[in-house]
C-alpha cells in the first residue's frame, strides 16, 4: 500500500474518529465501511497493530485478496512482535483463496527455520494437517475428473483429447488406484505416445512397482522409478556421437536429425534401441538429413534394414508431431 509521508498530517481527532468509526464498522459487520475509515490510517503510517488487523479482517471479508496479502506480507517482514498474528492471517487468506500447496510450502519453511513457541508450533501443525488433507481431497477430485475424461477419450478414440486429460494428469499426485493406468499400458488399442505419458507420470512420482508395457510389437517389463531419461540413456549418447561429424559440417541438419532422433525415442519410450541397431539407426538419421534438405548423401548404401528403421523414424515423427507438436 501506498503511504503519504509529506506534509498532510492526521490530527488526533481524525485519528481517533476515524479509528472509532472503523471498529465499529467491523463490530456490526459492515467490512466495506471500516476499510474507508481504517486505510487513511495506514497510508498515513498512523495505523496500530489493532487497525491494521481490523483492516487485513475486512479486506478479506470483503474479498480484497490481493490487498490483504501485500499488506499481511509488509508487518510479517516488519512487526516482530506481532509476527505470528499476521502469520495466522495470511495462513487464513491462504485458506480462503484454496492455495493449500503454498499453505503447506509456508508452514514447512516456517517450521523448519523458525524456533516457533510451542504454543504456535501446535496451532500451525494442526494447520499444517489440515491443508495437507483439503489438498489431497483437491488432488482427488481432480484426478478423478480426469481420469473420467481419460477413459470417454480413449472409448470415443479421441486421440488430442487423451494427450490433454494425459498431461494434466501429470500435474497431479499418483492415485491410490493405478490399476486403469496400468492396464493402458499393455492395451494395444493404446496410442505409443499416451503410453509415454502415463509412464513419465509414474516415474516423475516415483512408482516402485513394476508394470508391463506393450509397444511396436514389444513387451517389457519395467520399473517406473528406475527409469531413465531417453537424454541420458547410453545407447542414445552412442548415436549422437556417431553424429557428431554432422555437427561440425553441418549445424542445421545436426539440429534437424537431434529432434528426429528425441521425438523417435519419445514415442518409443521406455523401449531404447538396442546396440546392434545403432548402425543402422545412424546411417538412417544421416539419409534423412540430407533427403529433407535435398542434398546428395555420400555413404553407405540403403538396405533394407536402413529402410525400415527410415520408416519407423518417419512415422514416430509424424504421430509426435500431430500430438505433441513443435517442441
Amino acid at each position: 500500500m501506498e503511504k503519504h509521508n509529506g506534509d498532510i498530517v492526521l490530527f488526533p481527532k481524525w485519528r481517533s474518529t476515524l479509528e472509532n468509526t472503523g471498529f465499529e464498522a467491523v463490530k456490526e459487520k459492515r467490512y466495506k465501511d471500516a476499510v474507508e475509515s481504517f486505510v487513511p490510517l495506514v497510508e498515513h503510517d498512523v495505523a496500530t497493530h489493532e487497525v491494521i488487523t481490523g483492516l487485513l479482517m475486512s479486506w478479506i471479508e470483503t474479498g480484497h485478496f490481493s490487498e490483504a496479502e501485500d499488506l499481511c506480507q509488509e508487518q510479517m517482514k516488519s512487526e516482530e512482535d506481532h509476527y505470528y498474528q499476521y502469520l495466522h492471517i495470511y495462513i487464513t487468506l491462504l485458506f480462503q483463496t484454496n492455495r493449500y500447496q503454498e499453505l503447506i510450502d509456508l508452514l514447512d519453511e516456517v517450521l523448519e527455520t523458525e524456533d516457533v513457541p510451542h504454543q504456535n508450533r501446535t496451532q500451525l501443525w494442526q494447520m499444517y494437517e489440515v491443508a495437507k488433507k483439503l489438498l489431497q481431497d483437491v488432488h482427488k477430485k481432480e484426478s478423478d475428473r480426469l481420469l473420467k475424461d481419460l477413459i470417454e477419450a480413449v472409448n470415443n478414440e479421441d486421440l488430442q483429447k487423451q494427450w490433454t486429460a494425459v498431461n494434466q494428469l501429470r500435474k497431479q499426485p499418483l492415485p491410490a488406484d493405478v490399476e486403469p493406468f496400468k492396464n493402458w499400458l499393455t492395451d494395444t488399442a493404446v496410442h505409443p505416445i499416451i503410453k509415454t505419458g502415463l509412464i513419465l507420470w509414474l516415474r516423475d512420482e516415483g512408482f516402485t512397482d513394476k508394470v508391463l508395457i506393450a509397444k511396436f510389437g514389444h513387451q517389457i517389463e519395467v520399473t517406473p522409478s528406475k527409469l531413465n531419461s531417453f537424454q541420458s540413456d547410453y545407447i542414445i549418447q552412442q548415436i549422437r556421437m556417431r553424429l557428431g561429424s554432422v555437427e561440425q559440417s553441418n549445424p542445421t541438419m545436426f539440429q534437424m536429425i537431434n529432434s528426429l532422433l528425441d521425438h523417435y525415442c519419445y514415442v518409443r519410450y521406455p523401449l531404447f534401441p538396442l546396440e546392434e541397431e545403432v548402425d543402422a539407426i545412424v546411417t538412417a538419421l544421416k539419409q534423412l538429413g540430407h533427403n529433407y534438405l535435398q542434398l546428395p548423401f555420400e555413404g553407405e548404401a540403403s538396405v533394407s534394414e536402413v529402410e525400415k528403421y527410415k520408416e519407423e523414424i518417419e512415422l514416430c515423427e509424424q504421430h509426435y508431431i500431430i500430438l505433441v507438436g513443435e517442441q
